[in-house]
């Protein structure tokens, strides 16, 4: 056993002299070491009492209720769509979370068309810089007619209406095509009441229900008045007693109207180009993410 106890007092010296060795180093930077402890304390000490507000917040958050907002947005914002688009009005997701699940929440809570309009009006009033961004951005080559209709509407009223409905509606029906790749996506299927877009959509998403859900007022569009035919114009006359007056493309379009140019329609046919040419792509792109990974 001696020669355990000689490789023992070995380790051990070696090890004292490594020990002394790093308290030398550390005697030597023990000035910095303690400043920087002492910097350290104080970081914690500030931090500390800069976000305990926030830490309260977090503690008082009721975070199954978000998760239940979360969850459920896809189908409250597919309702929110349907009933804004019966009124003319159409949004999209491009917009922050917060402010479209809020927009959602408001059109569901809404308790009538005055109170869809006052909401989507306010909500577009305040985005009109940020979308007019995206639009460039996404169809640069239709730059130029796009800013000049948001610049009749929002520089030019009352006149800048009726010059802005006109180029938000053309520039829709193009981008519909271009997104479709179909001549004319905005005309009906011959011999069918249905949308040429709007069935070259269906044939894309197939049976997915989020991309069906999300895109309803776009596979719905002969059903809307923005595309209603004379035929279905007619008979909402018919049924309701008063004269068709809501936004209608064909009747902009074909001059058949002159009297559109109002700041609310212009609105309207604002976000229906919003919905074409930025919701649409989106919901087309994620639809078709979903598919590949199922392969």
């Amino acid at each position: 056993m001696p020669e355990k106890n000689v490789i023992d007092e070995a380790i051990n010296l070696q090890n004292q002299r490594i020990a002394e060795v790093l308290a030398q180093a550390i005697q030597k930077h023990a000035p910095h070491i303690q400043e920087s402890l002492v910097s350290f304390g104080n970081w914690l000490s500030e931090i500390g009492t800069q976000i305990a507000p926030v830490i309260q917040w977090v503690a008082s958050v009721d975070w199954k209720h978000v998760q239940e907002r979360l969850e459920g947005f896809p189908e409250a914002s597919s309702q929110a769509m349907k009933v804004a688009s019966r009124e003319g009005w159409f949004f999209n997701w491009q917009g922050g979370f917060q402010d479209v699940m809020e927009l959602t929440e408001s059109i569901r809570e809404a308790s009538s068309a005055s109170d869809i309009d006052t909401i989507l009006m306010a909500y577009y009033n305040d985005y009109w810089d940020y979308y007019s961004e995206l639009l460039a951005e996404k169809y640069p080559a239709r730059k130029t007619a796009i800013h000049a209709a948001i610049n009749a509407h929002r520089s030019l009223a009352p006149a800048g209406y009726s010059l802005s409905i006109p180029v938000f509606l053309a520039q829709a029906d193009g981008i519909f095509s271009e997104v479709t790749g179909i001549p004319s996506a905005m005309d009906k299927v011959k011999g069918q009441n249905l949308i040429k877009g709007s069935q070259w959509l269906s044939t894309q998403i197939g049976a997915d229900e989020k991309a069906m859900g999300s895109l309803l007022p776009a596979l719905e569009l002969h059903e809307l008045d923005i595309l209603k035919s004379q035929g279905a114009r007619n008979a909402k006359a018919r049924e309701t007693g008063k004269v068709f007056d809501a936004l209608n493309r064909h009747q902009v379009m074909h001059g058949e109207v002159s009297d559109y140019g109002t700041e609310i329609n212009s609105m309207k046919a604002f976000s229906f180009l919003l919905f074409v040419a930025l919701h649409v792509p989106g919901i087309l792109e994620d639809a078709k993410k979903r598919s590949a990974e199922k392969e």
